[in-house]
């Protein structure tokens, strides 16, 4: 029997092993704290600090296919990433396992208005951007030398109920009648990633011997204004009057950043919020047979969740 193994139960990781558990699949997870948090509690979890080239080795350990979807702190990408992913892929070499990494579209250069597709290209200027490009090559590399069976999945900015910041900056805010608050411009056209989505997509490459020694972009969901988003939570949570909505940017966002390390990190990815930031998954939709979820469902199922 196939065991697959979650590293990291955040958002993403949490629904992803819980789509898989609910598909008949032997799964057990991995964090740093060992704080079950969302995460099922018929979902096995250890604790392991998977920087750690041993203890990564240990709880990598009997796992036929392993899921990474675990990071530093955004603030220490650039210190602690690269290391981070290459201790649990010699993990995975040596027990034999696959990895379907979760990387994200920030390798790929500005859009400056074209879509983002799989062969778009890769030249970022950003610090994070080069990170990921590093790193999406090195585990890439891995894959062709034999090392390990290797995939990556990209999807783009994460909406959904379970996102800790979507949910106290934007779903929190809205419950309350206050204003959400958003990165960038509000009126610009964004392809974004329901969280489900990321999770599902991840799973269907690590249960299939399809999609094995490349990335793909993973569905996402039709391009959208922040502020339409915003208008159709509004409303779908039952307020009344004019919806409210605050792109931060500009000054604001700068001297809002000199007290908030992750804002000040997010400073250099603005040009995804303050242009048109459009991507496909047509790729994976065809290869797969599935696409995103679409905005009525995903409304529907994020404002229950603020509900509750």
């Amino acid at each position: 029997m196939t065991t697959h193994l979650v590293l990291g139960t955040g958002a993403v990781g949490a629904s992803l092993a819980h789509h898989l558990a609910a598909h008949g699949h032997t799964v057990r997870a991995v964090n740093r704290s060992g704080e079950r948090g969302a995460l099922d509690p018929t979902i096995p979890l250890s604790q392991a600090d998977l920087s750690d080239p041993a203890a990564a080795a240990s709880a990598v350990a009997g796992a036929d296919v392993v899921y990474q979807v675990t990071q530093p702190a955004y603030t220490r990408w650039g210190a602690e990433f690269p290391s981070l992913q290459r201790s649990i892929l010699a993990a995975a070499e040596n027990a034999g396992a696959s990895v379907v990494l979760a990387d994200n579209l920030y390798g790929y250069s500005a859009p400056h208005g074209a879509t983002i597709t799989d062969d778009s290209p890769r030249e970022a200027t950003t610090r994070k951007g080069r990170v990921r490009i590093a790193m999406a090559e090195e585990a890439l590399a891995a894959h062709a030398a034999g090392k390990a069976r290797v995939a990556l999945t990209r999807p783009s900015n994460y909406v959904g109920a379970n996102y800790a910041i979507y949910r106290d900056l934007v779903l929190d805010q809205i419950a309350k009648g206050k204003p959400a608050r958003v990165l960038g411009r509000t009126d610009q056209p964004h392809s974004f990633s329901y969280v489900p989505d990321a999770a599902r997509a991840m799973a269907s490459i690590g249960t299939s011997d399809v999609g094995w020694g490349r990335a793909w972009i993973t569905p996402v969901m039709a391009p959208i204004t922040q502020a339409e988003v915003v208008t159709r939570l509004w409303d779908a949570l039952g307020q009344q009057g004019k919806p409210k909505v605050t792109g931060m940017r500009g000054v604001a966002l700068s001297a809002m950043a000199l007290f908030m390390p992750m804002l000040r990190e997010a400073v250099e990815m603005m040009y995804e919020f303050d242009e048109p930031f459009v991507a496909s998954s047509a790729e994976f939709e065809h290869a797969f047979g599935w696409g995103a979820t679409s905005w009525d469902d995903a409304v529907a199922e994020m404002a229950q969740a603020a509900r509750d």
